[in-house]
């Protein structure tokens, strides 16, 4: 047998009918794997947004148990001084969780840019507002001296301590209804009027606590004019949820501010007893934003 016999012959290359079809077997599979992996980088988000609220939950508690149960105070307008401006930046509600741990990084869902989009003097509405996934900012607050910037406003400060010329972003607001009052007035005068109504001076105000939205997702930093409706005759909805008509409307429609479509249809809300979680936008009013809330569900939310 001569040596020539027990050479390999050579093995024939891909043809391009083999090539193509290899071609669109990888296209196939991406096109199949792309979404899977979005959905789960949205899913990442979300569940990182809800660790930042859940660490808000725990320091408002440690709050609470420092300050015997008393609510704390809204803090907004202040005297035009140093000392004053330094007492607002750690007496505003974004300074108070600073001072239990909560870092600064943590005032922003992963789902929002920290550019703000909402600049002094354009889009015809409120400055420093938010998108659905872009943070709001202090840096345009229109008090001289505001709980949100140190004049004159001129770098994001990404600490708990006060610097001249620093201001705060984030993406998420609180529900002003849960500070202090000293009582919680007379019930309005139908669901339609029933915002502004504070719970009172101490968490046992908060009842039932698992149902009280304290932080959230939010293009503002704070809300409490949240017209409740019913069910029958539904409260005036946004007629998108990009965020962006929040800062358009009057002071009576701070729900605009949470009706956004940051984790798809959805948003995360930290609640009085310190859980957190993610509530669709329809079951948003299920929540109870204010001590007589009439609860229900939306039905007449835009599409996108």
């Amino acid at each position: 047998m001569s040596s020539q016999s027990h050479q390999r012959r050579p093995r024939a290359a891909f043809t391009l009918v083999e090539l193509l079809v290899v071609i669109g077997i990888i296209a196939v599979l991406i096109a199949i794997l792309l979404p899977a992996l979005g959905r789960a980088r949205t899913q990442a988000k979300t569940v990182q947004c809800l660790s930042n609220l859940k660490q808000f939950g725990m320091a408002w508690n440690m709050y609470l148990n420092d300050s015997k149960g008393h609510l704390p105070h809204h803090i907004w307008r202040i005297a035009v001084t140093d000392q004053a401006a330094d007492m607002s930046w750690v007496g505003h509600w974004t300074g108070v969780l600073g001072q239990y741990r909560v870092q600064p990084g943590q005032m922003l869902c992963p789902e929002t840019d920290a550019v703000e989009f909402n600049v002094k003097g354009s889009s015809g509405g409120n400055s420093g507002f938010g998108l659905a996934h872009q943070a709001w900012s202090g840096q345009y607050q229109s008090e001289s001296v505001g709980v949100l910037h140190r004049a004159p406003a001129a770098f994001v400060n990404n600490t708990n301590t006060p610097m001249k010329g620093g201001f705060k972003i984030g993406s998420y607001g609180i529900n002003r209804n849960v500070n202090y009052a000293d009582a919680r007035g007379k019930p309005p005068s139908s669901p339609t009027a029933n915002y502004n109504q504070a719970f009172g001076p101490n968490i046992t105000a908060l009842r039932p606590s698992q149902d009280v939205p304290v932080f959230f997702d939010s293009v503002w930093v704070d809300g409490n004019a949240f017209p409740n409706g019913t069910e029958q005759s539904q409260a005036s909805v946004p007629p998108n949820l990009s965020g962006q008509p929040a800062s358009t409307v009057a002071n009576n429609n701070d729900h605009w501010r949470f009706l956004i479509a940051r984790h798809g249809r959805a948003i995360n809300v930290c609640f009085a007893d310190g859980h957190a979680a993610t509530v669709q936008l329809p079951d948003t009013f299920m929540l109870r934003w204010s001590p007589y809330w009439v609860p229900y569900k939306l039905t007449n939310l835009p599409l996108k």
